[in-house]
């Protein structure tokens, strides 16, 4: 799959991202997309590659190798005319401390030029609640207020594209929750949204996708619409890996999640069981476990106190069942009908 193909449904794309800072590798060979009208979010620790994912989407930071286009424009060699898509709200808030808050949000709105200063100052009055704060210098802002001002600019901006880095680091609950409820009303105007964080709860009410990071790699693409309306996780272990089956009527509904060993796979199934049962009967299974899993478990896999050691992260592929012509690697993109030379690979 080409990347301007894939970019006819996507409005974000990296591809092979990678960065080096001399010996440090702060990304691995990224690849992702993000759909034109979607909640995207990047998930992970400090240190995880998100920022620097973000930042060479801008066009902030080069990438030593790989692509990374916004709307079909390259981010680094029409970095200007991507900044003019997108509204950036940077993990660390830096404003003028000489400057009032209404000042402020006067200046970055002709900076951006074309950002309704009315809608900022409303944003931050209103919902926000900075109120008359707006009248007092910067300097004396709490990290809290200067990043609900520097919200109030970034929802105000009628552009494209939402880039959200830790929009909730600095707020309370109260404040948390708006923030949120403000990422909806973004994705309803049509607005498409990259929303990074490692607040887990956050990420699970109002992204679409996730994808977990760590250690500069994207390990894993969960669509969490998909988990909403609610599966069940089958791991079915075969007796040797030329009886695993490659494929399935689709009445059953199943979805290959992850290829976990060269006899036994990780299914998703939103079918009724009898069905299931039924085929699963007529195949040498020799072992069978049914489950639930949520984003907390996900997240564990790679970040809980039994998480992968780094080394099992540097060689761990959970997607290497999949063909190449998938594009994204992801499990919700897997195929029903798989050569059994992908499979065992």
């Amino acid at each position: 799959m080409s990347l301007d193909s894939v970019e006819r449904d996507a409005v974000l794309v990296t591809r092979g991202l990678t960065k080096t800072y001399g010996s440090v590798r702060a990304l691995r060979g990224v690849s992702l997309e993000v759909k034109r009208g979607e909640i995207f979010g990047l998930l992970g620790p400090n240190g995880s590659g998100k920022t620097t994912t973000i930042r060479i989407l801008l066009g902030m930071l080069r990438a030593t190798a790989g692509e990374a286009r916004i709307a079909g424009l390259d981010s680094w060699t029409q970095s200007v005319e991507v900044r003019r898509l997108v509204s950036f709200l940077p993990g660390e808030i830096r404003l003028f401390g000489h400057f009032t808050g209404r000042r402020m949000l006067r200046f970055l709105s002709r900076l951006r030029d074309g950002v309704p200063y009315e809608a900022a100052v409303a944003l931050a009055e209103g919902p926000l609640g900075l109120g008359p704060a707006l009248d007092r210098k910067v300097r004396g802002y709490s990290t809290g207020m200067k990043q609900k001002l520097a919200l109030a600019q970034a929802f105000a901006d009628p552009v494209e594209i939402l880039i959200l880095d830790e929009p909730t680091s600095a707020l309370d609950p109260s404040a948390r929750a708006l923030v949120l409820d403000l990422v909806r009303q973004a994705r309803q105007r049509g607005q498409t949204i990259i929303f990074s964080g490692h607040v887990l709860s956050e990420v699970e009410k109002v992204c679409d996708r996730v994808a977990i990071m760590r250690t500069g790699r994207l390990l894993w693409v969960e669509d969490l619409a998909h988990r909403r309306r609610g599966y069940r996780l089958l791991l079915l272990r075969f007796a040797d890996p030329q009886s695993v089956p490659t494929s399935w009527p689709e009445h059953l509904e199943l979805q290959l999640r992850e290829w976990v060993d060269p006899r036994t796979v990780l299914m998703e199934h939103r079918g009724a069981p009898p069905p299931l049962l039924d085929w699963l009967a007529q195949t040498p299974l020799i072992d069978l476990a049914i489950g639930t899993d949520d984003l907390q478990s996900l997240y564990d896999r790679y970040h809980g106190p039994n998480a992968l050691s780094d080394d099992e992260v540097e060689d761990y592929n959970p997607w290497r069942s999949l063909p190449s012509h998938h594009g994204t690697a992801r499990p919700n993109g897997a195929n029903t009908n798989i050569p059994r030379e992908d499979l065992v690979a």
